[in-house]
């Protein structure tokens, strides 16, 4: 089985990608969408994790169904801009990996230097396993079989998500989703879903999932004349 057919017998329906909303002013308005770091101009470049210890700056990171929202909660501590200060979460189309290169690691694909990451992506049912060496805690028996053991582990795609994959985004609250709203209509994209839930933009989403409880995502309903 291929990976894209492995994630769906499990339910899988997304991954996920989260950025400043600075960075949607060049996400959305080109059709090449997500960057990976090393094709991100100069000029324009605002890097999430600038460290990048897995060392994969062709890739774009994406977690299974949930944003890995505890390296979300400390960018957002470690965000000194005063201006961009929101984030936003991008649900990605889990079919980009029948068409793009990709990888997988089981944990955060920054721990030990990237060590972890494997290129063989018949293996990545791996990383649903009752219990994974790199992880302290054991799968419970009750977490949605969608999620992986640990709430960290990554898909890294290769070189772009192009805009087209990008179906859905999250925000914590109404004030941010409206101000994504006018930017998706100015540039004529409002049909993309947008959703508020602010459980899933923290790490609140992960007790929920391991006790079979999805977190809530209240999409928004705006009219056209809002």
């Amino acid at each position: 089985m291929s990976a894209y057919e492995i994630l769906t017998a499990r339910g899988v329906t997304r991954l996920c990608h989260f950025t400043k909303f600075q960075s949607l002013t060049h996400i959305i308005p080109s059709a090449d969408g997500i960057l990976a770091s090393s094709s991100i101009r100069q000029d324009t470049k605002n890097v999430t994790d600038t460290a990048r210890y897995d060392g994969e700056l062709d890739y774009v990171c994406c977690s299974v169904q949930y944003p890995n929202s505890w390296f979300l909660k400390k960018a957002m501590q470690n965000n000194t801009d005063k201006i961009f200060k929101d984030w936003v979460v991008l649900y990605v189309d889990l079919s980009i990996l029948k068409y793009k290169s990709a990888k997988f690691c089981p944990c955060n694909a920054s721990k030990s230097y990237g060590t972890h990451i494997d290129d063989r992506m018949e293996n990545i049912d791996s990383i649903f396993a009752t219990s994974i060496p790199t992880f302290a805690y054991p799968r419970s028996p009750q977490m949605l079989a969608s999620c992986p053991t640990d709430g960290q582990a990554e898909i890294l795609i290769r070189d772009s998500i192009p805009r087209e994959y990008i179906i859905g985004m999250a925000v914590g609250n109404e004030e941010v989703a409206k101000r994504i709203y006018g930017m998706l209509k100015m540039y004529g994209m409002e049909q993309i879903p947008l959703y508020i839930a602010p459980d899933v933009v923290m790490p609140n989403w992960s007790s929920m999932i391991k006790n079979g409880r999805r977190p809530i995502e209240t999409q928004c309903g705006w009219s056209e004349e809002e």
